[in-house]
């Protein structure tokens, strides 16, 4: 029956019906091996009333571009970002609903860039950043989509005009951040970072790019640990035991050869090496 609407089987069943008015009467309902083919129609009558459902919301422009973005991302082959580049064109925009039309210019805006072709990508968010000029959400999305072709292509200033340092949001985070360290603000950077780690543990990418952050400061024995954060994060026990024990090693070393050392640093780091080392005794047992 797979494949078949359940309204197909009612109009089957009543033909069945008409069929035979006069060898099946329907009597001894409970002593046959199928059920009557009255039952069979209420059945199916039923099932697709529950099948139709009701009406599906229209999609908004905001699901589009979420939507877009996940299918060039799921689909990187040559092929399918030529055709999403080209899905993107004007004339195959001709007759689409707004929330499709951005949705396609998003679609080959992100393929362009995927295909390192900066300045096509430029022009078709000419196109997608009005459209959703009068929409919020839908309007943030294309903001940092444009901020991710800038950072791609090189420039990180731009980054910079396009979204705000302190502007919430995760994307937001991500891209200031690296923005700000290729452009000399690493400081500013590991502060908003250190903020973010504190509240998101488990967050390794915001983990390595503090590691990032840090080491652009010279700051060696915080990058190690941040880098080891970001193993526990991953919950690779074993590897953020490695970072631990290193970031031990060059507090002895620092000591050993009379230089400045970080003491809270360092307590932290013996703290979190033996909580790290129970986790990975608990882990091998598990396994």
């Amino acid at each position: 029956q797979a494949g078949y609407a359940p309204q197909a089987f009612v109009t089957m069943f009543e033909k069945l019906q008409q069929a035979s008015p006069l060898n099946d009467d329907g009597s001894f309902p409970y002593l046959r091996t199928h059920p009557l083919t009255t039952e069979r129609i209420a059945d199916m009558q039923a099932r697709a009333q529950l099948s139709a459902g009701p009406p599906l919301p229209a999609l908004t422009v905001q699901q589009a571009m979420i939507t877009a973005r996940a299918q060039v991302l799921s689909n990187p082959g040559v092929d399918a970002l030529r055709a999403a580049v080209e899905g993107a064109q004007t004339a195959a925009l001709a007759g689409k609903s707004p929330a499709r039309q951005a949705g396609a210019l998003y679609a080959g805006v992100l393929a362009s860039m995927n295909q390192r072709h900066f300045g096509q990508a430029r022009e078709l968010l000419q196109h997608l950043t009005p459209l959703v000029a009068g929409d919020a959400p839908a309007a943030r999305l294309a903001n940092l989509l444009a901020a991710e072709v800038a950072w791609n292509a090189g420039d990180a200033q731009r980054v910079l005009a396009l979204v705000a340092p302190n502007a919430p949001g995760r994307p937001e985070l991500v891209l200031t951040s690296e923005a700000r360290i290729r452009t000399g603000q690493a400081l500013a950077a590991a502060q908003r970072l250190q903020t973010w780690v504190a509240v998101h543990p488990r967050d390794a990418s915001a983990w390595q790019l503090l590691a990032s952050a840090d080491g652009a400061q010279g700051e060696t024995l915080r990058a190690i640990r941040a880098e080891a954060e970001a193993q526990v994060a991953l919950l690779d026990y074993a590897a953020a035991v490695d970072r631990f024990k290193a970031a031990q090693d060059l507090v002895r070393k620092r000591i050993s050869a009379g230089q400045p050392v970080d003491h809270i640093e360092a307590s932290i780091i013996d703290a979190r090496l033996r909580d790290v080392q129970l986790l990975l005794k608990e882990q091998t047992l598990k396994h």
